[in-house]
């Protein structure tokens, strides 16, 4: 059977309404689908952080995690990854909660200038097969490890993609609140191609976070996954012959 894999976070997470209606879609999906779930949980970390007295700093779209972040970062988001994993528990779809470290799934490089953040470079692939031959939903959260097992901040947009290619996915859908790629007037972008994201990157229309999602996508692409998906929901998965992605395709070609 293939597979799906649907990174949810930014403020999507937060917004209640959002979270109730997309757990129900993929409750429905998973029923004829098997669905890797990525999550973020990046205002729910800064929350924390500003509790304890942290303040964040960003770079480039990635988040500066010192070794007191990176304790906030575990804290937040495997309390979150309970909090999902007990939602679709409740709406019936067998779930486990991961980490990238759990049986050393992904191995991520260190970025010196971000401190305890990681580029994910390998997954185990004897660690994924374990998860993908349960019967259930995997929900991943985004922190996995160096080379001495670790704790490593990683970008979800990033670890989404590296699973979705280790897993020879043949979809890969990023969930976020602008609902797609907006143009320099802030129009949404139904299609686009790795060539017009140069472009836009260049003229600074794409910029922080969503140029770490474009370009996500993009070696999605030049690496073998079949279609990625950037919208604000996944309805249009359970219909798609009567309902049209609300969002942008990221494509090799119109």
């Amino acid at each position: 059977m293939s597979v799906i894999v649907i990174k949810y976070g930014g403020s999507l997470l937060d917004e209640p309404g959002h979270r109730t209606t997309f757990l129900k879609d993929i409750a429905e999906l998973f029923k004829k689908q098997d669905i890797m779930l990525v999550h973020g949980g990046g205002k729910e970390i800064s929350r924390q952080m500003e509790q304890a007295g942290l303040k964040p700093q960003f770079v480039n779209g990635r988040r500066f995690t010192d070794e007191a972040t990176m304790a906030v970062v575990k804290k937040a988001l495997s309390r979150l990854n309970e909090e999902i994993v007990s939602e679709l528990g409740k709406l019936g779809v067998p779930a486990f909660g991961r980490s990238g470290q759990e049986d050393h799934l992904m191995e991520a490089e260190v970025v010196e200038e971000l401190g305890r953040v990681g580029i994910p470079k390998k997954v185990n692939a004897s660690a994924l097969e374990a998860v993908l031959s349960k019967r259930a939903m995997p929900v991943f959260y985004s922190v996995a490890e160096d080379s001495h097992h670790q704790a490593l901040n990683v970008n979800a947009d990033d670890f989404a993609q590296t699973l979705a290619i280790a897993a020879h996915a043949d979809f890969l859908i990023f969930l976020t609140d602008t609902g797609g790629v907006l143009d320099g007037k802030g129009a949404l972008i139904t299609k686009i191609t790795p060539e017009e994201i140069l472009m836009l990157e260049e003229s600074k229309v794409i910029k922080g976070g969503m140029l770490v999602k474009v370009k996500a996508c993009m070696d999605a692409l030049a690496k073998g996954v079949g279609r990625v998906d950037i919208v604000k929901g996944i309805g249009y998965l359970l219909d798609p012959i009567h309902v049209t992605p609300d969002g942008t395709l990221v494509t090799h070609g119109h």
